[in-house]
């Protein structure tokens, strides 16, 4: 059945938008002023709608147990408001790739949230043939452990930039190094490599259980199709009660330490929040499929 809901104040990147929204078919039909009368409608002015967000997280698949899986989902993805998670598995030679990215979607069959699966690899097994398996098996983003910022002088970039064409998955770095002034000089020696390459790449690391930046959900081919609020989406949204705090409050606070003012959490027109109360639905997340990384961001960063 068609609704409207009326003068919603749609929240985006700290940004106030009040709108009207109808949905139909669990999708997000038009969003536009005023719609015409005769249609069932309630009143969105005494609200905030905000997107969900999307972290990167890696303790999901961990849970092997599926009421730890439950409880960790429960507690740290739904109660904080997030829909959506973005999880690496580790391939520590080229020739495992395959088999521990089947082992992570046959971990997450029963996952309540949407999911991506990236992969993570140390830097020595970034190759063409690597690139070529991610491809054909549409990952959207590799992250590469570096230990050494010499390591990052070793590689042919240009081979990897040509074997990444056309489908244009980002590299994201993940620095290991302790020592800072190291781990400073890995940082520098990356931004320039990616920047004269022209490699698809993110410049920072992704956080673990944080919000991961919009720069990192474009290249992924994530943004804006999911963590949105827009015309033909998904009816996927946060509910808080209209306040001044909330306007001028950023998505990681709002995350990390204001997820208990959530009214009301929807996922795909389901309702799987409503105060501190969790409507669990085992198996109602899917993963996500990329079709084209980097569609919206040319280049690397």
């Amino acid at each position: 059945m068609a609704y409207i809901i009326e003068n919603i104040n749609i929240l985006k990147k700290q940004a106030l938008k009040k709108t009207s929204m109808l949905v139909d078919q669990n999708r997000i039909d038009a969003l536009k002023e005023t719609f015409w009368k005769g249609i069932m409608r309630m009143d969105g002015s005494p609200y905030i709608m905000t997107p969900t967000p999307i972290v990167y997280d890696n303790h999901v698949k961990e849970s092997l147990d599926p009421k730890q899986q439950r409880d960790y989902i429960q507690e740290n993805l739904i109660k904080k408001g997030c829909t959506m998670f973005v999880t690496a598995c580790n391939v520590k030679k080229e020739r495992e790739l395959l088999g521990e990215l089947n082992k992570t979607k046959n971990r997450l069959l029963n996952c309540a949230v949407d999911y991506v699966i990236c992969i993570k690899i140390p830097l020595k097994i970034l190759t063409t043939g690597l690139i070529r398996t991610c491809k054909k098996e549409k990952i959207p983003a590799i992250i590469i452990e570096i230990n050494n910022s010499n390591d990052l002088y070793k590689v042919p970039w240009g081979w990897i930039k040509e074997a990444i064409f056309p489908f244009n998955c980002p590299l994201i770095p993940e620095f290991l190094m302790s020592d800072e002034e190291e781990r400073k000089k890995a940082q520098i020696a990356w931004a320039a490599i990616m920047r004269d390459t022209n490699i698809p790449s993110v410049k920072k690391e992704l956080a673990e259980c944080d919000i991961i930046p919009y720069e990192a959900l474009i290249k992924m081919g994530i943004y804006p199709f999911k963590g949105n609020i827009y015309q033909s989406g998904e009816v996927t949204y946060n509910l808080y009660e209209k306040s001044r705090t909330i306007i001028n409050i950023d998505e990681k606070e709002l995350f990390h330490y204001h997820y208990n003012r959530i009214l009301v959490t929807y996922h795909k027109g389901k309702c799987i929040r409503a105060g501190e109360k969790v409507f669990y639905h085992p198996g109602f997340g899917e993963q996500m499929e990329i079709k084209v990384p980097s569609f919206f961001s040319a280049g690397g960063v």
